[in-house]
């Protein structure tokens, strides 16, 4: 899997989001809300949770070859990340 850098500075974060990163930084291990792995990291689970959604959404037009190969890519993201 190819990885790309990234800056902080590219990344505009509201007080919102900013927030909700640094609570979630007291719960998750490993988390540091101004580390480029931890945003990539969070963008990689809010890809998975977006994919959770578009399958069930697959799932309920029948479409099951979309459902199977999106399962698959999120599987092989969450492995590699060794959750």
């Amino acid at each position: 899997m190819s990885t790309t850098a990234m800056s902080l500075e590219v990344i505009d974060l509201s007080d919102a989001h900013r927030q909700l990163l640094e609570k979630l930084s007291e719960l998750v291990p490993g988390l540091e809300p101004d580390s480029p792995q931890s945003l990539q990291r969070i963008f990689g689970l809010g890809l998975i949770a977006l994919t959770m959604q578009v399958t069930n959404k697959a799932r309920q037009q029948d479409q099951e070859a979309l459902v199977r190969e999106l399962g698959d890519l999120a599987k092989a993201i969450v492995d590699s990340e060794d959750w």
